[in-house]
């Protein structure tokens, strides 16, 4: 029967860390702890790290390098500075002393996969660098599926590291996020105001150690 850890267990951090690193980048940090479902069971520390908001916002879907890339190249595993988005990760608690890996079995080969809920929000700055309300809009995605970060979501990768090395471990994601038309008056800058991540969901079906269970967070995170 499918496990539902969804209730959130510690309040979120005071406000998201906010730290600008340069023109057209922001990154935000934000860990939530979910606890397991039942005694004995597996908890979760999820963190919202690495956001990337570009303003001012002037994407090329076709680069790969510079200041407008949104392609990513090999082993890139991180939101672009033209296109945006941002990163998760999920570091499981109490995973040794499952029965499963106490009996030393391995996963079913199933891999972590997370979904979230994201609104980015675009429009316009003027000359003076003030963003105008008046252009702003929306777009919004449901239960979007995350990316894996190489193959860290796979689970026997999870249960080797945790027979092989000490510290724990969990699977890690990321979202590179199409680009966006954003139109301006004469005079003024596309630019994103801002990210809201909200109802994140990390979910497994794996009858050997990790169960059939979802780690659920409403959030929200920013950025």
């Amino acid at each position: 029967m499918r496990r539902a850890l969804g209730r959130l267990s510690a309040a979120l951090l005071a406000g998201a860390l906010l730290v600008l690193v340069g023109t057209g980048t922001a990154q935000a940090t934000t860990t939530v702890e979910i606890p397991a479902a039942t005694d004995g069971g597996i908890s979760a520390t999820v963190k919202f790290y690495g956001a990337v908001v570009p303003q001012p916002y002037n994407p090329d879907p076709t680069a790969y390098f510079g200041y407008r890339k949104c392609q990513l190249i090999y082993h890139d595993y991180d939101p672009t500075a033209g296109c945006g988005g941002f990163k998760l990760s999920v570091i499981l608690h109490n995973v040794r002393n499952q029965p499963g890996y106490i009996a030393g079995l391995s996963s079913t080969g199933r891999y972590f996969q997370a979904y979230a809920d994201t609104a980015r929000t675009f429009g316009c700055l003027r000359a003076d660098g003030t963003f105008d309300h008046s252009t702003s809009f929306v777009v919004r995605t449901q239960q979007q599926p995350l990316s894996a970060t190489y193959y860290e979501p796979d689970s026997n990768y999870i249960l080797y590291a945790h027979r092989n090395y000490s510290g724990e471990y969990g699977p890690h994601f990321y979202v590179n996020f199409a680009p966006v038309q954003v139109d301006c008056p004469d005079g003024m800058t596309p630019t994103q105001y801002g990210l809201k991540v909200t109802n994140v969901n990390v979910t497994i079906d794996d009858a050997n150690v990790f169960g059939d269970t979802t780690w659920s967070t409403p959030g929200p995170f920013y950025a």
